[in-house]
């Protein structure tokens, strides 16, 4: 089943759930067989163009409506599901939790990094920023020619429209957990004095 077909047979029964239509009741209003309209629903059916036009038409509701990805009340991210979007042998390893969605401004990743490994990356563009907790081992970051030492269990948020290094100086593998987003109004405070280690 296609991610269009999937879309469509969650959708139809949200929407005659929330219509509180019976089967019967929609088959009446859309003229599509309540069987069809039972199989559209269990994603055993792949629904015509004519046969959509009869159900938007009926029950009137958009077409948008119908074909829009639904969003997921609970989403289970599991580690060994994840995508893996950089693999750089004895150095580190980028995964992705939850990816870029138009209907939400952040990403989530797991990055990796070995001892005494490094990843560099550059601007993610205007207005975006990261929040990042160190889940095990000690991450040094490098941004702005200054280093910041991040300890187990402690985060920093920054701005991340600049060249920024994770680095990791033990020799204990290093879990980070980034937490990337776009802010068109948020003037945040930078850098504590507390966290500045030295200038690069």
């Amino acid at each position: 089943m296609s991610h269009l077909d999937r879309n469509i047979a969650v959708n139809l029964k949200r929407i005659r759930k929330a219509k509180n239509m019976s089967l019967d009741m929609m088959a009446e209003q859309t003229g599509v067989s309540k069987s069809m309209l039972g199989q559209i629903e269990r994603g055993e059916s792949i629904p015509t163009v004519s046969t959509i036009s009869k159900i938007v038409e009926g029950i009137r509701v958009s077409f948008e409506e119908l074909i829009k990805t639904p969003i997921e009340q609970v989403s289970i991210a599991e580690k060994g599901e994840l995508t893996k979007i950089r693999d750089i042998p004895n150095n580190c390893r980028v995964y992705v939790y939850f990816s870029y969605d138009m209907k939400r401004s952040f990403e989530i990743y797991l990055i990796e990094i070995d001892p005494n490994g490094e990843y560099k990356t550059g601007s993610h563009g205007e207005n975006t920023y990261e929040c990042i907790t160190v889940s095990n081992g000690e991450l040094t970051l490098i941004v702005n020619q200054e280093q910041y030492k991040i300890q187990k269990n402690n985060s920093i948020k920054f701005a991340a429209n600049q060249e920024h290094t994770y680095r990791n100086n033990s020799d204990k593998i290093l879990y980070i957990h980034v937490v990337l987003y776009w802010d068109q109004h948020e003037s945040i405070e930078l850098f504590p004095q507390t966290n500045r280690v030295s200038s690069i």
